[in-house]
């Protein structure tokens, strides 16, 4: 059979963005300090462009104070085991384990040559280990991953002998074999397929976080104040705004010089106009998207997380006529600032939780305080479970499961009724 070329003719539907376009989108999606940046490259390209000073981006923004007070993992590791009331030599040589961490959280030197160089015996340095594996978070100071599985399981207390073959067997879980791990275990496949899920939701590297979080430079671009009149209302802060204008004087010196200067200007004068009215369209699109946030979670403004209303991205982008990229463009790096701190606009959204009266709405920001409220409140000869946690929700509406309660407390590091029962108990002098 021959090869023959032919010639036709198809339609094709397809999305062009106009450069103009591009470059609102790309402006829109920046962050203040982001802007900047951006800002002063164009600056250094097209003559025409004149940057005012700008306000201090730090100032009034507290998260900067907080991340840079923030202590590393290493250092909360440290203090967790001065709390456990060890034997002086086992605290020494745990304190001592801790120096050894990988940046994955894992302790890759044998016991024998630890108790070497730390002159201890290995039942000491097992000792000093086990201290040390039962600190925050579930996981580290494991040997391998198996046993850092394990440790996070043991945690959410979900740890038993089935469990234990699968972990046993993590060659056949990353090959997913169902049912030879089914054979190995005496599980049905479906019970295995649950126990792997379970396991790959948890932390292979549990000390992700050894280091300091960086200091972010970020400011506020929004400000919301209580009126007059007692609503909330929605400003841009315009020093934190960042600006750009066109330098008239110099377009003037350039408009009397020769024909290839005044073409260079004219293309240069097109683009910063295009420039500025992507900064104008940033201003508004902001202003917009705050503004209707607020409208919907204004209760939050007056209470706090508990008030936290069910919000997506979707309602807001039918409210003000935009598409769903757009807000979310919008929502990602922009801050505002209000009495109760600084927070990101995409803070504001949050799930729906189903309620026991379809009349009533739960977000799941509310439910997560309401469940760290709860836990607050413990003491220790009434630690709450998660089904107990489960049966108080259920009495102000909340209709939802025992794992959701679970999921949402481990997604606030807050550890189970077991743990939580242990540190809680007396120590005895």
């Amino acid at each position: 059979m021959g090869i023959a070329q032919r010639i036709g003719i198809s339609q094709q539907q397809k999305l062009a963005l106009s450069p103009q376009l591009q470059l609102a989108i790309h402006v829109l999606q920046l962050n203040g300090a982001e802007l900047e940046t951006y800002l002063e490259a164009e600056a250094e390209k097209n003559p025409l462009l004149e940057l005012p000073r700008s306000t201090s981006r730090n100032d009034g923004f507290s998260a900067v104070d907080r991340l840079g007070n923030a202590e590393s993992m290493l250092d909360s590791l440290q203090k967790q085991i001065g709390l456990m009331h060890l034997p002086p030599r086992i605290a020494s040589l745990a304190r001592a384990l801790v120096g050894e961490l990988e940046d994955s959280g894992y302790l890759g030197v044998p016991v024998f040559e630890l108790a070497d160089r730390l002159k201890a015996s290995t039942c000491e340095i097992e000792q000093a280990l086990t201290a040390m594996q039962g600190c925050e978070p579930a996981g580290i100071g494991a040997r391998n991953l198996a046993e850092s599985l394990a440790l996070q399981l043991k945690a959410k207390n979900r740890f038993d002998p089935v469990v234990d073959l699968v972990l046993q067997n993590l060659d056949l879980v990353a090959a997913h074999r169902l049912q030879k791990l089914s054979e190995i275990t005496g599980e049905a496949p479906q019970a295995v397929a649950e126990i792997i899920a379970e396991i790959k939701a948890l932390n292979p590297k549990p000390g992700a976080g050894l280091l300091p979080e960086p200091v972010v430079d970020i400011a506020a671009e929004i400000e919301v104040k209580r009126s007059e009149i007692g609503d909330w209302r929605v400003e841009l802060i315009s020093g934190r705004m960042p600006q750009a204008l066109i330098n008239q004087s110099y377009i003037s010196e350039l408009s009397d010089s020769g024909e290839i200067v005044r073409d260079f200007t004219r293309q240069n004068l097109v683009s910063a106009h295009w420039l500025l009215k992507a900064l104008d369209q940033r201003k508004h699109t902001i202003l917009k998207v705050a503004t209707a946030i607020v409208s919907h979670q204004f209760a939050w403004f007056e209470r706090g997380d508990i008030a936290m209303r069910p919000l997506t991205l979707a309602m807001i982008a039918a409210e003000i006529g935009a598409h769903e990229s757009t807000v979310s463009r919008v929502t990602s790096g922009k801050y505002l600032i209000c009495p109760r701190g600084t927070f990101e606009l995409k803070y504001f959204f949050s799930g729906k939780v189903t309620a026991l009266d379809p009349k009533t709405e739960f977000s799941a920001c509310g439910v997560r305080w309401r469940i760290k409220h709860l836990i607050a409140q413990e003491s220790y000869q009434n630690i709450l479970s998660d089904e107990d946690i489960v049966n108080k929700l259920r009495e102000v509406g909340v209709d939802i499961a025992r794992r959701s309660v679970a999921k949402y407390r481990e997604d606030m590091g807050i550890s189970s009724s077991i743990v939580r029962r242990k540190k809680s108990l007396p120590q005895r002098g």
